[in-house]
């Protein structure tokens, strides 16, 4: 199967808005709890042109998108969206390698996630650790705060290290 992962464009907010949405249901959240979450999981053409933005096609067809932005001096996954029909055929993983990919030609050396709760196995069993909650206002609730450091970047830069005073 093709997966590409090409730019989003700023005319695609509403479409990526609704991608997210109906993402969410997968959870089997109820039509009502999920527009109230609607607001909360707009996508504005602003969020597109400053930051990375990745739609995610399957054989072509638009399945999903990934977000990688910086917040309060921290990298943050902001979003990272499957549709229903994508989940459980290795698209989040290759998805999820793309990221990384991406994070490494940005020199991000890690970033964090705030994760549905439903899909904190899946950033998990990529390497990601949870390192706290954070409180979701709009959902009530609290989240699962979880971390992900680029090994690659990590592992280069000790490879490539000179000690500043050699002994004698």
């Amino acid at each position: 199967m093709k997966i590409e992962f090409p730019k989003a464009q700023p005319q695609q907010a509403k479409v990526l808005s609704d991608l997210a949405i109906e993402s969410k249901g997968h959870w089997g959240y109820s039509k009502e709890q999920l527009d109230i979450w609607r607001k909360d999981l707009k996508i504005e053409e602003e969020e597109i042109t400053q930051n990375l933005v990745r739609t995610i096609l399957a054989e072509g067809e638009l399945v999903g998108f990934f977000s990688i932005k910086r917040e309060k001096n921290e990298d943050v996954l902001d979003h990272l969206w499957l549709l229903s029909k994508a989940i459980g055929r290795g698209i989040g993983n290759q998805a999820f390698k793309k990221i990384k990919e991406d994070c490494m030609n940005l020199k991000i050396e890690e970033f964090t996630v705030i994760s549905d709760p439903d899909a904190e196995g899946f950033y998990l069993k990529q390497g990601c650790v949870r390192v706290g909650e954070v409180e979701s206002k709009p959902q009530n609730r609290m989240l699962p705060k979880l971390k992900y450091r680029i090994k690659e970047i990590i592992q280069n830069q000790s490879c490539h290290t000179t000690p500043a005073s050699a002994p004698r």
